[in-house]
């Protein structure tokens, strides 16, 4: 069987809606160019619709003609390959699901596992996609997405720190100990020195858990600075954290 009749028969089985690109046929490994001008070939017949170079969807088809794609479908093709979880959702979306900002996103920001950045329009659904910091599993997800949450706690739009800090503190309580250890060992590997100490900071203050594995990757000349008023209440001493303008003598201060 040609290269061309095995992506005619592929994209034939293929449910309307879903969404592929080249490198999802096996012949693209060894065969690009057959592949890309297969594809091409059979695009009208077998109703495809170009969302940009490389990636097209099969037409859906209603009562009164062509229809949207569902968000779920265009999330879930870029969170998710071959039944593998390899991105999820972050950045303002996740703010707004988590409660943490009243602002609706005007797009979608995944973190995938397949480190590159792209930006494409979907009947309507902005998506960014960027690389994610550590490797994405099911377990993982919501561990990254707090640690996400940290790194960028400065910049989460309508609302403060301190509002932030309370509603993630009720999350963190119900972690187990094996997702908090996890989630040590992930900010130790792949997030800022500010997320670890705000995270190591949280831990203490809330969880009566000092963790020593975070506070050795920290260096003691340096301090984090969260803006927040002094009505934060969370241990500062030990992690270097300085809420408000003021560093102290002889420390080096560190926004990241």
């Amino acid at each position: 069987m040609n290269i061309s009749t095995l992506v005619s028969n592929k994209i034939k089985r293929m449910k309307p809606g879903k969404l592929f690109s080249y490198q999802d046929f096996s012949s693209y490994s060894n065969h690009s160019a057959a592949t890309i001008k297969a594809v091409s070939r059979h695009s009208k017949s077998l109703d495809l619709i170009k969302v940009k170079k490389g990636l097209y969807y099969k037409e859906i088809k209603g009562t009164f003609g062509s229809m949207a794609l569902k968000d779920s479908d265009v999330i879930n093709y870029f969170s998710r390959n071959n039944r593998k979880t390899i991105g999820y959702i972050t950045g303002l979306t996740l703010y707004h699901r988590w409660g943490l900002t009243t602002q609706i996103p005007a797009e979608i920001t995944i973190a995938t596992s397949r480190n590159k950045r792209e930006k494409v329009t979907l009947s309507g659904l902005k998506i960014t996609t960027i690389p994610a910091a550590d490797k994405v599993t099911e377990n993982t997800i919501p561990l990254l997405q707090f640690l996400d949450i940290l790194k960028y706690i400065d910049r989460i739009p309508d609302t403060t720190t301190e509002d932030v800090i309370i509603k993630l503190v009720k999350r963190l309580s119900s972690y187990s100990p094996q997702q908090i250890e996890t989630m040590e060992n992930i900010a130790i590997r792949s997030y800022s020195a500010k997320t670890k100490a705000l995270l190591g900071s949280l831990l203490e203050t809330y969880l009566n858990h000092f963790s020593t594995k975070l506070h050795k990757t920290l260096n003691p000349t340096s301090r984090y600075k969260i803006a927040a008023t002094n009505s934060l209440e969370i241990i500062q001493k030990h992690w270097y954290l300085n809420i408000g303008d003021k560093v102290p003598k002889g420390m080096r201060n560190a926004t990241s």
